[in-house]
């Protein structure tokens, strides 16, 4: 349990547009920052976040919250994990209580894999300055040039030869021999049965590492937490596989992942560009030399998931190879991703005896960056004329090369950028235009009639708030009345005696959260929504207790339920467009709160009432009896009078 003052202090301290900021390149827009929602595909800006109010809104999908509702969406953990998480990131001391082995058992899956995880990379770390570590792995990672700042930076380690040795420390200090198995970081082998699983739960004696006499390379999420390692041998023998990674776990899809991003992203936003290079190593050494905005695909083509996440942070992917050309063919359908996600793709080769990593380490910084800046080739003209080269004196494989290109030009989604690349190609390929682009034409319509694989769709996210209703449902009521309550329940208002029509209409002034709260409590009108209505039994408790109900208090609500639903209560007047700064003279519903109070309960009441006489409708063409009909027929003329009351109420305040 976390102490009230400590969620205090951490909300205070966690600033919307840094939290965000973290995951989301934002820009500013005025008063609010504007940025790609990280939560579904799109690729015009709709994700709003609000430093004034501590809120994120997106327009697109509908969600939205505080600090602490984003960091449980984005990086899936509970309330009390996401504010250790701000806490950890604002340097806010956590005083708990010691865990019990029950509490223990109680942890999320995802977050013991997340805890086991990050017991691992201390252990291999610990391990790279024994007397084997040192001897065998720390030498052979300063033979390769890196620093102890880079080690500690990368939080490299060594497994040793022992295949037990994780496993039994881990086992020693309390971790679960069932986590260290889904993480993957233990394997067993036990007999499996007919149907290919393992006939009954292995015991530790059945388990070894999967790792052992390799220098560790954790691999981190993009908040920095580990979920998976990548192990070097540094072994001769053939038959042993120069790398060993993690198998896919509830934590870690390999397709969703950039080695180094955690590291990469702030660099990535300031340069506004993304270098992308194969392995571990290659980034380690370009981050050492200065060139920080550096991931790896970590050995596989760019996946869609991939491309999407980098265009969170920048349009501008640059791909740095050793020139090895059956590399780079193995690359292409990742970079026809990008171009079809609107990426701008470069490519940058290497002279044949470098990599990324011994050409950093051979070149100082500035003589790197220097390379890279000049050697950067447009993905689709270097591809061009590579193609152009080789089927110079051959027509046949010339117009086969011609219908390469088109594909690629084909997946670029904007119809400039296609006219610009088909001019260019007709220059380097000495083809008309006019016949690239009726090719362009037919491999576009062919593109698009080819169904769209079921992994590369774009998930949709769950629309916030939550709240699902009929045609006939009060929930659209129930939430513009919280809206007036939470926003103006300190304030005064007019409001109009309920007289008869015709008669002068008695004016006075009253609290709104007392006019509110007696409309609602005195007719006894039930709220439908089970979160609408746990939030207006709280703004009821308080206005007893003499407590102010208050925005802020319900967008930082610990019922995530009820926080994100306060966002969507208060975030669409927020966003709006200050009129009165434009001198359009709008009046604003708090020119008279009285008459935006009673708009609110007599459209509420009207919607309860119209939801009655549907339920007496059904009865009244199903009487059990006569008796019962003429009692039904007699209440629903009394509703539909209170109906037209209640109509005529909401004419005069409109």
């Amino acid at each position: 349990m976390i102490p009230r003052d400590t969620i205090d202090s951490i909300f205070t301290a966690a600033r919307i547009e840094e939290v965000v900021g973290d995951f989301v390149n934002l820009k500013k827009r005025g008063v609010n920052y504007l940025g790609l929602c990280p939560f579904h595909h799109e690729k015009t800006p709709s994700f709003t976040v609000s430093p004034a109010k501590g809120i994120y809104k997106c327009f697109g999908c509908g969600k939205g919250g505080n600090a602490v509702n984003f960091v449980m969406d984005h990086e899936q953990m509970d309330y009390v994990n996401a504010l250790k998480y701000l806490a950890r990131k604002y340097n806010i001391e956590i005083q708990e209580e010691e865990r019990t082995e029950q509490q223990k058992e109680l942890e999320t899956e995802r977050e013991s894999l997340m805890i086991v995880s990050a017991f691992a990379q201390r252990f291999y770390t610990s391990q790279l300055f024994t007397e084997q570590g040192s001897a065998i792995g720390l030498s052979y990672l300063e033979e390769r040039g890196f620093t102890r700042e880079t080690i500690e930076k990368f939080q490299l380690g060594y497994a040793p030869e022992n295949y037990k040795a994780l496993l039994q420390t881990a086992l020693k200090d309390g971790y679960s021999l069932k986590f260290l198995l889904l993480s993957g970081l233990v394997r067993s082998s036990a007999a499996q049965g007919d149907d290919g699983k393992e006939a009954a739960e292995p015991t530790a004696e059945q388990c070894s590492d999967r790792f052992a006499g390799r220098v560790m390379f954790p691999i981190h999420n993009v908040s920095g937490r580990v979920i998976a390692f990548g192990g070097r041998t540094l072994r001769k023998d053939k038959n042993v596989a120069k790398y060993v990674n993690s198998p896919e776990t509830p934590i870690y899809h390999k397709s969703n992942v950039f080695y180094g991003l955690h590291l990469a992203r702030k660099a990535i936003v300031a340069e506004d560009s993304c270098f992308l290079v194969e392995g571990y190593a290659d980034v380690i050494s370009m981050h050492q030399s200065g060139v920080e905005n550096t991931v790896a695909s970590s050995g596989t083509s760019l996946t869609i998931e991939q491309v999407r996440l980098i265009r969170r942070y920048t349009p501008n992917l640059t791909i740095l190879y050793d020139g090895d050309s059956a590399g780079i063919k193995a690359a292409e359908r990742g970079f026809n991703i990008a171009l079809k996600e609107g990426m701008n793709v470069k490519i940058v080769t290497l002279p044949p005896e470098d990599d990324p990593d011994t050409f950093a380490r051979k070149h100082s910084t500035a003589e790197l960056k220097e390379y890279i800046t000049t050697k950067a080739a447009d993905f689709i003209v270097f591809k061009t004329r590579e193609l152009a080269h080789a089927a110079t004196n051959d027509p046949i494989k010339k117009a086969e090369l011609i219908k390469e290109i088109i594909t690629t030009i084909a997946a670029i989604p904007e119809r400039t950028k296609r006219g610009v690349y088909v001019k260019e190609c007709s220059r380097i390929m000495n083809m008309e235009e006019l016949i690239l682009w009726g090719e362009l034409d037919l491999a576009r319509r062919k593109m698009f009639d080819e169904p769209i694989p079921a992994a590369a769709l774009p998930k949709a996210a769950p629309a916030q708030p939550a709240v699902s209703y009929s045609l006939l449902s009060s929930v659209p009521q129930e939430m513009e009345i919280l809206r007036v309550l939470i926003k103006y329940a300190n304030e005064t208002g007019e409001f109009i005696n309920e007289g008869e029509t015709g008669e002068e209409q008695a004016k006075y002034q009253m609290g709104i959260a007392d006019y509110i709260i007696e409309s609602i409590t005195g007719d006894y009108f039930g709220f439908e929504d089970d979160t609408c209505k746990r939030i207006f039994d709280e703004c009821c408790e308080m206005h007893k207790k003499g407590t102010p109900v208050s925005e802020d208090y319900f967008l930082k609500h610990p019922d995530a339920a009820i926080s994100k639903l306060a966002v969507g209560l208060i975030v669409d007047g927020h966003f709006i467009s200050d009129w009165s700064r434009k001198s359009i003279g709008i009046k604003s519903e708090r020119d008279d709160l009285g008459k935006t109070a009673m708009k609110a309960i007599y459209g509420f009441k009207s919607r309860k009432i119209e939801v009655m006489i549907k339920e007496l409708d059904e009865y009244i063409r199903n009487p059990i009896n006569e008796a019962e009909l003429t009692e039904r027929m007699t209440r629903k003329q009394k509703l539909n009078k209170a109906k037209s009351m209640l109509k005529n109420k909401l004419t005069r305040v409109i």
